[in-house]
């Protein structure tokens, strides 16, 4: 089964049974809830959710107050804050979410954890990239000095994580939820590679699992940071969902089969039983139904 975010129309459509709508007019009976939905958006969903539904929801959804819908996909408050009242805030958000899912009986919760407070030098990476020279030792170094900037603030941060998540995962036990821990795009973002594991050990035994975003991983490769097999190969066994999507070079958000990437080769890595969530934010309908088709013709393949 493959299942569609509410990204791709959630900003082009106000009324949410619209938005269902489109969808199913797409082929997806079933959907994920995206951080662009806005109250209202939900509200009309609600009578349609028998028939289309939705398997996981990310946080914050609904959107956080006094944001602009475009803005929504952006962190602004940070589950990895070190100001108390931030991250309260964000746990805050982040439990409205779940008491949203356990209402509309969601499974799974996306948690975005936030980020490392330090100097942003993802533009270095991006302009090498660009420029093509990916392969040169001046790229290396660049990677190399915009992580040990990183390192050196990060163990706070980690630490303020476990909080966050010691009070999410033990409401989560409670409300029968899984909460899945996202891979991101960006080196300052969280979590990074060995981060994922920190996590997933010191909450194993709970409702804690991975959720990997193939989009975000294979940028990280294409920027020097992790080789995006690597993370599929660390946490397979806690892994329970995918997000789906294309790049075109440092693009992301294209539909499957209309990027670069060879989806064939990745989704023969990825267990049957795991949630795959097409999350696409260019492309017309005609080309999320192609998608839909290439990403369910190899799925079987590997059933």
């Amino acid at each position: 089964m493959i299942a569609i975010s509410t990204m791709w129309n959630a900003l082009k459509q106000s009324d949410g049974a619209v938005i269902i709508d489109e969808l199913k007019d797409l082929g997806f009976d079933t959907i994920e809830l995206s951080r662009h939905l806005t109250l209202e958006q939900l509200e009309h969903f609600k009578p349609h959710l028998k028939e289309t539904k939705p398997c996981s929801i990310h946080n914050f959804c609904p959107m956080l107050p006094n944001v602009r819908q475009a803005d929504a996909e952006n962190d602004l408050i940070h589950l990895s804050s070190l100001e108390t009242d931030e991250r309260k805030e964000a746990i805050k958000w982040t439990k409205r979410t779940m008491e949203l899912a356990v209402d509309l009986e969601i499974p799974i919760v996306v948690l975005h954890l936030g980020k490392v407070d330090t100097y942003d030098r993802s533009y270095l990476m991006y302009d090498f990239y660009e420029y093509g020279e990916r392969e040169f030792e001046a790229f290396s170094k660049k990677v190399n000095e915009a992580m040990d900037w990183r390192e050196r603030k990060q163990a706070k941060h980690q630490d303020a994580v476990m909080f966050s998540l010691d009070e999410l995962n033990e409401l989560a036990l409670r409300m029968d939820l899984y909460l899945a821990i996202e891979n991101r795009p960006r080196y300052y973002q969280m979590p990074d590679f060995d981060e994922v594991g920190l996590f997933l050990e010191k909450f194993s035994g709970s409702n804690m699992r991975y959720w990997h975003d193939l989009g975000h991983a294979m940028l990280q490769e294409r920027v020097g940071l992790c080789w995006a097999d690597r993370w599929l190969e660390a946490y397979n066994d806690d892994l329970i969902g995918v997000n789906l999507h294309d790049l075109k070079d440092l693009e992301e958000y294209h539909p499957p089969g209309f990027g670069d990437l060879e989806f064939e080769e990745i989704l023969s890595q990825l267990p049957s039983d795991v949630l795959k969530v097409l999350e696409v934010k260019h492309g017309e309908p005609d080309e999320l139904a192609e998608a839909r088709e290439l990403c369910q013709s190899i799925a079987s393949k590997e059933e």
